[in-house]
């Protein structure tokens, strides 16, 4: 492909990469590559990760981006002459963007593509899944916790000794399996 060594490449279809680095973009790679920290595409962009339920339904909301980051040249004082150095990245944005309005995935790329992000989605949901589990059990164990300190806290050897009993009655009813009644009726 040619792409300049300091780059990394990550994409999820191949046939958009090859699409979106024809030979201008790759020049001005070559020729600019100082200049250019990051050029990120994506048609389903999320910017953070959340653990939050109520953030996690806003993330669904995902937008199509092109988003590119340059390093103006002169240590952040932008001149004049620094500014038209980097003319040609400018040209570079709109060349992307004329790009990708034009560019259209073949089915097989769409439904790998979609397999895919519903491979990455179902493993979110099996994640978040567990962290809820993990959170119940831990407020479970605060609360059992709680009652033995409430239990060893009371003064009165009587009042303990019934309370000791109530919580041990509660933990062998737990423990029985639960029976289901039915009722019949004769014909």
């Amino acid at each position: 492909m040619g792409l300049p060594s300091q780059f990394v490449l990550l994409s999820e279809i191949g046939e958009s990469t090859q699409a979106m680095l024809d030979s201008k973009m790759m020049a001005v790679l070559r020729n600019y590559g100082d200049l250019v920290d990051c050029i990120h595409f994506s048609d389903q962009y999320s910017p953070v990760k959340v653990q939050d339920e109520a953030q996690q339904a806003e993330m669904a909301k995902r937008s199509k981006v092109l988003i590119f980051t340059f390093n103006v040249p002169s240590q952040g004082h932008s001149t004049t002459e620094g500014m038209a150095s980097m003319k040609p990245l400018m040209q570079l944005v709109f060349h992307c963007m004329e790009k990708v309005k034009r560019f259209k995935l073949t089915k097989e790329s769409k439904q790998k593509a979609e397999k895919n992000r519903q491979k990455i989605e179902q493993q979110n949901m099996k994640q978040l899944h567990s962290q809820r589990q993990e959170m119940a059990q831990q407020r479970r164990e605060d609360k059992r916790r709680a009652e033995k300190e409430k239990i060893l806290a009371e003064d009165d050897p009587d009042k303990q000794r019934k309370m000791e009993e109530r919580e041990h009655r509660r933990e062998i009813k737990k423990r029985q399996p639960k029976v289901k009644q039915m009722k019949v009726r004769a014909m």
